[in-house]
């Protein structure tokens, strides 16, 4: 039997959405894909201040697949590392994300 992280499924789509500006900029990521595809969905580094927020997404792919779940949407949080003043200070910022999944 496979694993979550084996998974294929027919076809799935992301969207992350930031929700840091008022007006609708569309989606910050998107991708769409089949087969195993979605496993490079599973930890997306997107455009920080000083480095890259990590937003992570693994527990939310081995809900989809442990629970036979189509469609997921909601407030994920990505971290991002900034040295500010000598100190190592974790932001956390929050985005909206859609996952939709066919098997």
């Amino acid at each position: 039997m496979k694993t979550w992280k084996e998974q294929e499924v027919a076809e799935f789509a992301v969207a992350v959405i930031s929700k840091r500006s008022i007006a609708g900029v569309g989606a910050e990521y998107e991708k769409s894909g089949k087969g195993n595809d979605w496993q490079h969905c599973v930890k997306l580094n997107l455009e920080g201040f000083s480095d890259a927020r990590v937003l992570s997404l693994d527990h939310i792919w081995q809900d989809m697949f442990e629970n036979r779940k189509t469609e997921f949407s909601g407030e994920v949080l990505a971290t991002e590392m900034i040295e500010s003043s000598g100190e190592a200070v974790q932001l956390k910022t929050p985005y909206e994300v859609e996952i939709r999944v066919s098997y």
